[in-house]
């Protein structure tokens, strides 16, 4: 059986995806890698969100509902890159260490990831450098849908280098092995320019793009550094009922 594996270099690019595939979201500069990080580090989950305002009406909402519950909510994100102010974090994975958010709630809104996440469908995965290995193994896992759907958040509608150089590794790995797949245009370009660079450090052609220059406008470049640690995290972080947590089976209800 030959599976489908579209990439799409715009949310806006991605209509129509099936509710019986699997959706990979990526915002490498910064989102999908904060929140893999986040998790990987104890996080309870992650609720994305598109504004601010809903992010705060939504801590509201839940505080209101469970009180004892209003200690372990943080608010995280950014706009224009940097923190927004009232927020306990910003969007570097940094800030996402063990002892800031295990056992935590983070509620999140970034200028572009949380918006491509949420513009996902079907089983939605959470993709990063940092456990591209894992969400391979988890796309080529025996029963995978038929239909693989890779969604790049961009930057304020427009492409960005760093996000579609993860959409050609994942599609170079998961086209290398004896799995068959069909291409559409995007993907098949993707992972021939990751194939023609892959000799150049990761962390160089992260700097070098859109994500990483807007990142050093704003003093950032360290972000980069941690945004390049290929593979050294096995975790797959799902997006299901409105939340981002690591599921440890299909059965693991959703925390109301």
């Amino acid at each position: 059986m030959t599976r489908q594996l579209d990439v799409y270099a715009l949310p806006i690019l991605a209509r129509d995806l099936p509710e019986d595939g699997v959706s990979v979201a990526i915002d490498v500069l910064r989102a999908t890698t904060t929140i893999t990080t986040a998790l990987a580090n104890g996080a309870a989950r992650v609720l994305p969100f598109e504004s601010i305002g809903e992010t705060l009406a939504a801590k509201s909402a839940i505080s209101k509902k469970r009180s004892d519950d209003a200690d372990a909510l943080l608010l995280g994100g950014e706009r224009g890159g940097v923190l927004i102010g009232g927020f306990d974090l910003d969007n570097s994975p940094k800030s996402y260490a063990r002892e800031k958010v295990e056992g935590k709630t983070v509620l999140f809104t970034t200028t572009n990831g949380a918006k491509a996440i949420l513009s996902c469908r079907g089983a939605v995965y959470i993709a990063s450098f940092l456990n591209a290995e894992a969400v391979a193994r988890r796309l080529l896992a025996p029963g995978a849908p038929e239909r693989v759907s890779i969604v790049c958040a961009g930057t304020n509608g427009q492409y960005t280098e760093e996000d579609l150089l993860l959409a050609g590794l994942l599609a170079d790995r998961l086209t290398s092995g004896e799995e068959k797949f069909a291409l559409n245009v995007q993907a098949e370009v993707v992972r021939e320019q990751y194939r023609v660079g892959r000799g150049r450090p990761l962390v160089d052609a992260l700097k070098a793009s859109r994500g990483g220059q807007n990142l050093k406008r704003v003093k950032l470049l360290g972000d980069v550094y941690d945004a390049a640690k290929i593979d050294s995290l096995d975790v797959v972080p799902e997006f299901r009922d409105g939340e981002i947590r690591i599921f440890t089976d299909s059965s693991d209800a959703s925390i109301q």
